[in-house]
């Protein structure tokens, strides 16, 4: 992929950056050296497979062309005392677990994925240096889920549209041979693992938890 063309899908992208810890049966492991096959904890099937997992690395230099792919960093406690337990960086994409009354007024439920960049203005969440560039990693299961990494709850790669396309074609072929019913099977639920608050939304809520001073978790 040329350095000065960037796949506009990809800026959906949901990846974790290398060293996250991805919590296992084995233990918290870091997300390069996760296998198809490993068991993951998962917030509501408790230990599942790791159907696929992805890996891009992106240049400074593309990342330089492109600031709307600069990683997103939760610095430890930036969603609530202990959580995350340690500094998390994400894609800008990737949505976290939040859950308070504000979500609950805006939302009508408790708990919502909100998508990293909307979550920056928060103290300890901003745009992460990345001074050698970036390794992004996928993680993908039969159905969207929620995996505990730096001790928070943040979500799978989605099976969206938008999100097969932002993976890119080989690994999309490795996709399809591993799961067809993704691409073939009209009726397959394609629902995120909670409400995902759009960024109209989500920008009020970070606006509202700044006003009022609240921890996003809480």
């Amino acid at each position: 992929m040329a350095e000065t063309s960037i796949p506009p899908s990809y800026l959906s992208s949901i990846c974790f950056a290398a060293g996250t810890m991805i919590e296992t049966a084995n233990g918290p492991r870091p997300v390069e050296t996760l296998r198809a096959g490993d068991l993951i904890v998962t917030r509501d099937r408790g230990l599942r497979p790791l159907g696929w997992i992805g890996q891009r690395h992106l240049s400074a230099r593309l990342l330089d062309l492109s600031p709307n792919l600069r990683p997103i960093r939760l610095k430890k406690d930036a969603l609530a005392p202990g959580i995350p337990a340690s500094d998390l960086t994400v894609s800008p994409q990737h949505r976290i677990l939040v859950s308070s009354q504000i979500v609950k007024r805006l939302t009508g439920v408790t708990d919502a994925l909100v998508a990293a960049k909307h979550l920056c203005g928060m103290p300890g969440i901003a745009v992460a240096p990345a001074p050698d560039g970036i390794d992004y990693f996928h993680l993908l299961f039969d159905r969207h889920e929620l995996v505990f990494s730096n001790g928070c709850w943040t979500e799978s790669l989605f099976t969206g549209p938008q999100a097969m396309i932002s993976v890119g074609p080989a690994a999309r072929r490795e996709i399809r041979a591993l799961f067809p019913d993704l691409f073939t099977d009209p009726d397959i639920t394609r629902e995120t693992a909670r409400l995902s608050m759009k960024g109209r939304d989500a920008r009020e809520l970070t606006r509202r938890h700044l006003k009022n001073a609240k921890p996003l978790i809480c």
